[in-house]
């Protein structure tokens, strides 16, 4: 007999991964397979398989929408909640730190010197990513077309990502749809009133500027597929083009610190958010962010083997896989155009991605904090 989870096991279970969660949604994520499906046998390796496909499929972050479709499988929507902000409230807490103290840590010298070439290394980091995730998303010449026109749209900023992703999502359901068929899912959940989710963050906000931030952070979250990387682009045209926000080394500052502390890389939204408007642009930006992917999450889980099977659904996540790869490549771009102004720095962006592409199993944190300690060293 299948163990059954209780609210408090699960909550436990993720703020759990919340404080230990480095290295990104993908790592995450095997571990949370280890605990739900091999030592707690929570779920079968099957349905865990399929929830995570589903998942990562989704617009937001990999492990946060993993965690809150689990929780909604295990425990229904309480489940839900206590999964998403299990996880991601020791994350959060550190950004507001990081927040609060980051104009004095930035007059640190050595400190400043140490972000400085982790933000060099993060460039190579983001490109070994989209590297990793295009040997699995582009598999012909179809969708390395796609990959190569997203990337383009979004380094020369031709297109909004919603666009690059309407329209990728568009050729997938047209050209690459195949036949129908699923594994089997976990339990459907009951009905969780989620427009009811919705309104709670534009409660929470009522600042204009805190109102602003969530509405910019929800567009993004919202439409943005592949993870953490996938939302640098639009987050960076957002916060330092668009509305000027942050400059451009503040803004490598969040992306860094994004990386080195646990939880996902999108947790760099709640730093903007404080560095912004205090505590409340930092609650606005973190329920901006995810709290539109969270409701998305739980409707799915409600229909998952629906969702899986349905051929249009399927055309449209596979036109969208290849289209994230570029995304992610556009991400390296940018961040290079901001972070990258000399040959050294130049050559530690280029040896952190060789590291990582050749040992993509690493955790990007082996590179970012070498990158951060040769910094200091070279300039020592």
């Amino acid at each position: 007999m299948t163990p059954k989870a209780s609210l408090a096991s699960f909550a436990a279970f993720s703020l759990w991964m919340g404080i230990v969660g480095f290295g990104g949604g993908w790592a995450v994520s095997q571990r949370i397979k280890r605990t739900v499906v091999l030592e707690r046998q929570w779920l079968s390796e099957a349905a865990f398989v399929e929830t995570f496909s589903v998942s990562s499929a989704l617009p937001g972050t990999t492990a946060t929408n993993l965690l809150t479709m689990l929780g909604a499988a295990l425990v229904g929507l309480p489940g839900a909640v206590v999964g998403a902000i299990g996880f991601l409230t020791p994350s959060v807490a550190l950004m507001i730190a990081f927040g609060a103290s980051y104009t004095r840590l930035r007059e640190v010298h050595a400190l400043a010197t140490f972000l400085d070439g982790m933000s060099f290394a993060t460039v190579g980091v983001v490109g070994a990513v989209s590297v990793d995730l295009g040997r699995s998303a582009v598999k012909s010449k179809l969708s390395l077309g796609i990959a190569a026109g997203a990337a383009a749209a979004l380094a020369t900023r031709s297109l909004h990502l919603a666009i690059v992703i309407a329209v990728a999502g568009a050729a997938g359901a047209i050209l690459l749809r195949d036949g129908a068929g699923s594994e089997p899912s976990p339990p459907p959940v009951s009905s969780p009133r989620p427009m009811v989710l919705l309104a709670l963050p534009a409660a929470l906000v009522a600042g204009s500027l805190s109102l602003t931030l969530f509405l910019v952070f929800a567009r993004i979250g919202i439409v943005t597929f592949g993870g953490g990387f996938a939302m640098i682009p639009p987050i960076e045209h957002e916060v330092v083009g668009v509305n000027g926000w942050l400059d451009p080394s503040a803004f490598n500052d969040a992306m860094v610190l994004g990386q080195v502390t646990p939880g996902p890389v999108a947790i760099a939204a709640t730093f903007i958010g404080y560095r912004v408007d205090g505590l409340s642009g930092a609650l606005a930006a973190t329920l901006g962010i995810f709290g539109p992917p969270f409701v998305l999450s739980v409707l799915v889980a409600r229909s998952l083997a629906a969702f899986r099977a349905n051929l249009v659904v399927r055309g449209f996540l596979r036109g969208v896989a290849p289209a994230v790869v570029g995304v992610i490549a556009a991400a390296a771009v940018s961040l290079w155009r901001t972070s990258v102004h000399d040959t050294f720095g130049a050559c530690i962006a280029f040896a952190a991605f060789a590291l990582l592409a050749r040992y993509p199993k690493l955790s990007p944190l082996v590179p970012l904090l070498a990158g951060g300690v040769v910094t200091i060293v070279v300039h020592r």
